[in-house]
Order: C-alpha cells, then structure tokens, then sequence
C-alpha cells in the first residue's frame, strides 16, 4: 500500500519537536518510496516558517527551513500537485464535508489521496473521518511495511 502523509504526521519529525516519535521516524524510514507528500502540505509548512519568521522566531524558522529543503529534495519526485484531476475530487468533497470542520488544506490533501489511490496518514481524523478518502491514524497503529 502507498501512502500520502498529512501536513501533521510529517510535522511529527520536525527539529523543532521536543520529542520526535522514534517509532514513526523508524516506520518512514523502513516505508522510503512508499510515501507520497502534497504540494499542500509544502505550502502549510512554508506557511508555518513565515509566521515564525514574522513573529521573531529566526532560529526556529531557519532549522524549519532546512527541514523543509531536505524534505522537498528527500520527495523530490513523490511531491503531488494539486491539477485539476485533484480539483474535481475537491469540488466533490468541499460539498459532502459542510459542517465537519475540514479546512481547504484538508480537503486538498484528502483530494489529492483519492486521486492518486493512495491512503492518508493523518492524526487528524475528525477532519478526515467524513471526506470518504482512505485514511490511517500512525501514532495509533503503524501500517505494515
């Protein structure tokens, strides 16, 4: 099986963590080629790296930055673009998702999973649990590798 990480299970193994999951770092490693990333959950982090930056935390946002370099060049051909064979999943889901709380983000990553076949891991399972996308919660059960 192949999967699509969510913005929050890749964020899990930061360099800003206090503490990073040893067992999921461990699973992504042994998972390698498997993994996918949406174009979204670069542009969430990058997101996230100009709000510190903004707000003083040059430090923070500098380690973040080269997280995210080494990320981007590390999924370099597993990075998936948000097309307009995505868009349509999206347009469906953006309808089915009233009142469930799924963000724009959400639903382009949940998209962006359907359309390519490929099931999301994410912690955020109430954003998720009613966009019909397979998806896994890692920090409960690690899949199979």
């Amino acid at each position: 099986m192949n999967y699509l990480l969510d913005t929050d299970v890749l964020s899990a193994a930061a360099p800003t963590k206090a503490q990073p999951r040893r067992d999921w770092t461990d699973w992504q490693i042994r998972a390698g080629r498997r993994l996918c990333l949406s174009a979204v959950t670069i542009a969430e982090i990058e997101r996230g790296i100009c709000a510190c930056r903004r707000q003083g935390a040059t430090t923070k946002a500098a380690r973040l930055r080269q997280w995210l370099d080494a990320t981007q060049h590390l999924y370099a051909d597993r990075i998936l673009s948000f097309d307009t064979k995505v868009a349509r999943f999206a347009g469906e889901m953006l309808d089915t998702a009233r009142g469930h709380g799924a963000g724009f983000a959400d639903i382009a990553i949940a998209a962006t999973a359907m359309a390519h076949g490929l099931t999301v891991l994410t912690a955020n399972e109430r954003h998720f649990r009613h966009l019909g996308v397979a998806w896994l919660n890692p920090f409960e059960t690690l899949p199979e590798t």
